[in-house]
């Protein structure tokens, strides 16, 4: 295994996670701002002395890669990786998207649309399948998940016309150079952001409930795709890490708490990272976990539907689901190395 982009939030997690995993031999990571120097000089946390190798180093020396880069350089250097027959797993939204969306809403002209079609979209929830055997993987992020699995059960059924999805996010969600995240800044202060239909994450959501809505459970990455819309406004928060979606579902058909509990835990009856909860999801529950805490409720008062969803952007919402595709697509139980317990406090 080998990791392009190591000294980033994401990266750190992928090699806690990796260097625990007993069926993969972490080769080499790289990162141009540290290369040359020990790995621990960049993460106190991590045991370990070997230096950060060059990119070119570390596509000789690996069989998969995994791709911890910006928007925008991912998709310059797949097709080599895949003609050299690596396998690829792409943290940025490079993949995630046909390109003529991804370029409407990234601003970034796509140099390998090509390589879309091949693409499997990494939510092992809805496209597990799919994923057993994958070249390229597109790893879905932190709010997309969420959001994505709070509503997935009311999609597949058929009954989502709609939905309003507030999000909430730590600060590592921004990355580790993010602007606007000084302690100064974020300390004793909630705010929106992108706010009025323009996260590039909307079209993201869209498209993956429009799959289960035209095709159910289990879903095709490049199916048929019905349309929905979703309004969608992130705000940051004063915390280090974590996603809580509190989502207000527009549902066809009459609705009990009793028949939405039936549905969510029947839907997620199987899936080892989803846990459909009595009480209300908090995001120190799921805390380092690749956890995803789930609780539908009806709102007898005014009809409504709200769905939360929790879980940690580092984790399930971004390095644990890569290292969950991995998995799925070497054909090792999906849930090696993987932690569904978190950590309190």
């Amino acid at each position: 295994m080998g990791i392009l982009g190591a000294s980033g939030y994401g990266g750190a997690e992928l090699l806690r996670l990796l260097k625990a995993h007993p069926g993969v031999e972490l080769v080499g990571f790289s990162s141009r701002k540290h290369e040359g120097r020990p790995l621990s000089a960049a993460w106190p946390q991590l045991w370990d002395e070997r230096p950060f190798a060059s990119q070119e180093e570390v596509l000789e020396r690996a069989d998969v890669l995994f791709l911890a880069l910006p928007n925008g350089l991912a998709m310059g250097m797949v097709p080599e990786a895949l003609k050299a027959g690596k396998r690829v797993i792409d943290l940025s939204g490079d993949y995630r998207l046909p390109p003529d969306v991804y370029e409407a809403w990234y601003g970034i002209p796509h140099q390998s649309p090509e390589l879309y079609r091949e693409a499997v979209y990494g939510l092992p929830e809805l496209h597990r399948e799919e994923l057993r055997g994958a070249r390229l993987v597109a790893n879905p992020g932190c709010y997309v998940t969420a959001a994505t699995l709070a509503l997935a059960p009311l999609a597949a059924m058929g009954a989502l016309r709609g939905a309003m999805v507030v999000g909430l996010s730590g600060v590592s969600g921004a990355g580790r150079e993010g602007e606007g995240t000084f302690f100064a800044e974020v300390n004793e202060n909630l705010k929106p952001y992108k706010a009025g239909g323009t996260h590039r994450h909307i079209p993201e959501m869209e498209r993956n409930l429009g799959r289960l809505l035209a095709q159910g459970k289990p879903a095709r990455t490049h199916g048929e795709v019905r349309e929905v819309r979703l309004s969608f406004t992130p705000h940051l928060v004063p915390m280090t890490r974590g996603i809580l979606v509190t989502a207000q579902a527009e549902v066809a058909g009459d609705w009990s708490q009793k028949a939405l509990e039936e549905l969510y835990r029947g839907f997620y009856a199987s899936e080892p990272f989803v846990r459909v909860l009595a009480g209300l999801p908090e995001t120190k529950g799921t805390y380092a976990s690749n956890r995803v805490d789930v609780k539908p409720v009806y709102e007898e008062r005014t009809g409504r539907i709200l769905v939360f969803a929790a879980l940690d952007n580092l984790v399930k919402g971004m390095a644990g689901q890569a290292v969950q595709n991995l998995n799925l697509m070497l054909g090792l139980p999906e849930d090696t190395a993987l932690p569904k317990e978190g950590v309190w406090p």
